[in-house]
């Protein structure tokens, strides 16, 4: 169908994103920080566990090799 009623054919507009509300955006902003926040938590918990399960092996280890042995008689004098 060319011609002039090809011209005047109505085109649908290509679908766009709504607008986002500003409580939405404010909740975004809010879980974001609170995101930010738990992995901030997570990560010291994380480095807290590492620091005691270090200090366990090493006392595990001192007292089974014996205090007397890691501790020898004059150690803390130069």
């Amino acid at each position: 169908m060319k011609g002039p009623a090809h011209r005047y054919e109505h085109r649908a507009t290509p679908p766009r994103l709504p607008e986002l509300i500003p409580s939405l955006d404010r909740d975004r902003l809010a879980f974001k920080h609170y995101r930010t926040d738990r992995e901030k938590v997570e990560r010291r918990s994380v480095v807290r566990g590492l620091m005691l399960m270090a200090i366990l092996v090493l006392v595990r280890s001192m007292v089974r090799a014996g205090l007397g042995r890691v501790f020898v008689q004059g150690w803390w004098r130069p």
